[in-house]
């Protein structure tokens, strides 16, 4: 059995929506399989809990599509609904609605998904980070199963892959965007319109105290890993976002879209042809 080449990135099914022989016919193949990591969390007012997994399974669709009209066939993999609770750094707001879990919970569940998947067969399994809360974890469960089985496994940021151009090149507003700001709300504009509610998109922004170092995640490329703030950074935080919802587009959650995807099919593209991440 062949894998089908889907019309559409839509037409790309879910796992769940396989069945044994086509998974047979996926590992026959060699096959990665790219498994997104969202959450269940606030994204504000105007945007759903799921934010973080709808945009993770459609980087992960419009990959496997764009490399199925190159011959390269790709699974999209289980999703990963939940993540750790949101950086205090970031958004310190508690809404309804979040379920978080644990780091350990977290590493525990990634884990065993990954070692089902290299149970069945798979021996190249890429872990798609969708929400920046879930990084720690990706690269714990990444190393340990890559080191204790024939798989490889490898993790994918595309924050810090495609941070240049995306932060200079595809947003509109002048500000730092964050949790919830234009990027995400223009990508959702294009993967779920009828869930985002532009009437209540709010823009606020931190008052960081001036440093002499740039301040920096660890997740977004930076040296400094700073979880809380214990002044006045966050005073009249009230909503969710942070950043200006209200500048998104789906013309930019569109080009949006396409560098995530360029990078990522970059990677999944120069992996096939080396076979650096092929297993044993």
């Amino acid at each position: 059995m062949t894998l089908p080449i889907p019309a559409t990135p839509a037409d790309v099914p879910l796992f769940e929506a396989l069945t044994s022989v086509e998974v047979e016919a996926a590992v026959a193949a060699g096959a990665p399989v790219i498994v997104p990591l969202g959450a269940t969390e606030q994204h504000g007012s105007h945007l759903p809990l799921g934010t973080d997994t709808y945009q993770g399974v459609e980087v992960a669709r419009r990959t496997i599509h764009r490399l199925a009209g190159e011959g390269l066939a790709a699974v999209l993999g289980p999703v990963i609904p939940f993540g750790p609770p949101m950086f205090l750094s970031e958004s310190p707001k508690d809404r309804p609605g979040t379920i978080a879990i644990s780091n350990r919970l977290l590493i525990d569940l990634t884990d065993a998904v990954v070692r089902e998947l290299v149970r069945s067969g798979f021996r190249t399994i890429y872990l798609l980070m969708a929400n920046a809360e879930s990084d720690p974890a990706m690269q714990i469960v990444a190393k340990e199963v890559t080191e204790q089985t024939p798989a490889n496994v490898v993790t994918l940021n595309w924050l810090v892959g495609t941070q240049k151009t995306y932060r200079s090149g595809i947003l509109k507003s002048e500000k730092p965007q964050g949790h919830a700001g234009e990027g995400e709300t223009a990508r959702m504009l294009v993967t779920a319109p009828h869930l985002v509610h532009m009437e209540r998109a709010v823009s606020w922004h931190p008052s960081f105290p001036a440093s002499e170092v740039e301040e920096r995640m660890p997740y977004l490329g930076g040296a400094i890993g700073r979880y809380r703030y214990d002044d006045e950074s966050f005073a009249g935080f009230s909503d969710g976002p942070t950043g200006d919802p209200a500048n998104a587009l789906p013309e930019t959650g569109e080009a949006s879209y396409r560098l995530i995807v360029d990078w990522v099919v970059a990677v999944l593209r120069s992996d096939a042809a080396t076979g650096i991440a092929r297993g044993r």
